[in-house]
């Protein structure tokens, strides 16, 4: 359908592997190998355009189908590969020789590494913010997330919030749903208390059971429910 083709989103990679380790991603296992360069960024941008290119051919204006937006969501930490992911970005909001992207087509996506959330905020790089939370309390996180040890959520509440006050930009909170880990009615809460009044907008991923990992994706029902909490 066209309305989707002229909204394609491609999801991208920042490193190959990753440090940040969660529990619940095969990536982490991987360990992490190195930091991709900004070119190298580029270049899944520019190929995913030319498959875009050969299988849908011209828009009826004459235009070629392209990626619309992108999210640094692939493997790695893009916040752990700031300039690169600066330079990147850079080029993809360029009109001459750039991908010509609209900076509200695009979108970091951390685990909440603190001090480059507020490095974001001093170059004002003017992309959307998503946190990959997973867990609305500090003993939840530290299990599912051992970055967040390091970087308490009380913290990083208070490095999105001068954020959100820097930009006014609406913050993407990612939330894995685990069966019987992350998916208690009481959890969502928690979630709900911690959102609060928070220009916000909750994404609830179902975990993608893996034979590596020991965890199961939540059933619909759960998922429901969970939901249904948040919004009322």
């Amino acid at each position: 359908d066209k309305e989707k083709l002229n909204r394609i989103t491609l999801c991208i990679s920042s490193q190959v592997g990753c440090p940040v380790n969660c529990t619940f991603c095969v990536t982490g296992k991987l360990g992490f190998k190195r930091n991709l360069t900004w070119d190298e960024m580029i270049s899944q941008v520019l190929y995913a355009n030319n498959y875009i290119k050969k299988k849908f051919g011209k828009q009826e204006d004459g235009s070629l189908y392209s990626v619309r937006n992108i999210v640094f969501m692939g493997m790695g930490e893009p916040l752990l590969n700031y300039d690169n992911v600066k330079k990147a970005i850079e080029i993809m909001l360029r009109q001459e020789a750039g991908l010509s992207l609209s900076r509200r087509h695009i979108t970091i996506s951390t685990a909440g590494i603190i001090p480059w959330i507020k490095q974001l905020v001093k170059d004002g790089i003017p992309v959307k913010l998503a946190i990959s939370l997973h867990a609305p309390n500090q003993e939840l996180r530290d299990r599912l997330m051992p970055i967040a040890k390091a970087y308490p959520l009380d913290e990083l509440d208070k490095a999105i919030s001068e954020y959100v006050r820097a930009t006014d930009n609406r913050i993407f909170y990612e939330y894995i749903m685990i069966k019987d880990i992350t998916d208690k009615p009481e959890l969502a809460k928690q979630l709900a208390d911690f959102l609060k009044k928070k220009l916000a907008h909750v994404n609830l991923i179902p975990y993608n059971t893996n034979p590596a990992i020991d965890y199961v994706e939540s059933d619909n029902a759960s998922i429901q429910k969970f939901k249904k909490i948040l919004e009322d």
